[in-house]
């Protein structure tokens, strides 16, 4: 990814973060979706064929979850969001290793995500049925980065991220609010989306691995 995407994307981010205190503002919307939208560009220049369509999907849908919540839509948001994560899984799970499991990995999605979403969904209340729906999309995005079979750390480790940052939306929103969540949620999300973009894009310059 070229040193400008990089400094255009954490400007945006940025920028985003330090006005926090302020949102919602006139603009605050397109400055929240902003950093997400700069990786949906780079998603369709440097990308082809089917990676290009799902991973532009689930920035696309994103980008309408960012705006969304800032909105303080949260069912709206919370579905665009579930289509980003489908997006992911799919994908993710398209490219799975067969032959070797990553269990490492994969006890670690679910060592976060099983303590994290008992509380969330069972504090959900009304939205019980689609904040479970939703914990369990985003957790088939985790297990399926973790069986990716072109092991990347940067995809990896933007799925935790991703995993740690819809934790904290969870557990703020329904189980034990805590001062300046924001700060945590959105560097963990603005972190995630870069680092999986950026693995799909390394996975694609390296040779695929042999498969029966």
């Amino acid at each position: 990814m070229k040193r400008i995407t990089l400094l255009a994307f954490a400007l945006s981010a940025l920028a985003y973060l330090l006005t926090i205190p302020y949102s919602p503002y006139p603009g605050s919307l397109l400055v929240k979706a902003l950093p997400v939208l700069i990786l949906l560009g780079v998603a369709l220049v440097s990308l082809q064929g089917r990676v290009r369509l799902f991973m532009a999907a689930a920035l696309l849908t994103s980008a309408g979850g960012d705006i969304f919540l800032e909105m303080d839509m949260f069912t709206p948001g919370l579905a665009s969001f579930l289509v980003a994560q489908l997006c992911y899984a799919w994908y993710f799970f398209s490219q799975r290793d067969r032959e070797k499991l990553q269990l490492a990995r994969l006890a670690v999605v679910l060592a976060i995500m099983l303590p994290v979403s008992i509380p969330v969904v069972s504090h959900a209340g009304d939205i019980f049925i689609p904040v479970a729906i939703y914990m369990s999309a985003i957790c088939l995005m985790g297990i399926g980065a973790a069986l990716y079979r072109q092991p990347s750390t940067l995809l990896y480790v933007g799925a935790l991220l991703f995993v740690a940052s819809d934790s904290m939306i969870g557990i703020n929103r329904f189980v034990v609010p805590f001062p300046g969540s924001k700060y945590p949620i959105m560097i963990t999300y603005y972190a995630a989306q870069l680092f999986i973009l950026w693995g799909v894009m390394q996975s694609m310059k390296k040779p695929a691995l042999p498969s029966s």
